[in-house]
């Protein structure tokens, strides 16, 4: 696999993380009750730039001493990694929806 197909696929995984990060705020802010001008939000540097690069750093320096094995190792934590995302999103996101539908006052 070509090295800067790694590092795509890290820099996706990533900015999943974003969105993973941003709907866990915005769904334990909709419960506590915060105003919307008040909620927090996700500051994505230097995580999104510096974190990719490290690990398809460490990637690359594990290719060339022991082959494919660091592309290998790197690419399935992250694609463990992308699986957790995805559910930890799909969580929040229906935290979010049961919390804005509307209740039925009996």
């Amino acid at each position: 696999m070509p090295p800067w197909v790694l590092l795509l696929f890290i820099l996706l995984v990533w900015c999943l993380w974003a969105v993973a990060a941003a709907t866990e705020l915005a769904a334990e802010d909709a419960l506590r009750g915060v105003p919307a001008e008040q909620r927090r939000g996700v500051s994505l540097f230097p995580i999104l730039p510096v974190f990719p690069l490290i690990l398809w750093g460490f990637a690359w320096l594990i290719d060339r001493a022991a082959g494919p094995w660091g592309s290998m190792i790197v690419g399935a934590g992250h694609l463990v990694f992308t699986v957790y995302l995805t559910v930890s999103i799909a969580r929040n996101a229906r935290r979010l929806r049961s919390h804005e539908r509307p209740t039925e006052l009996g």
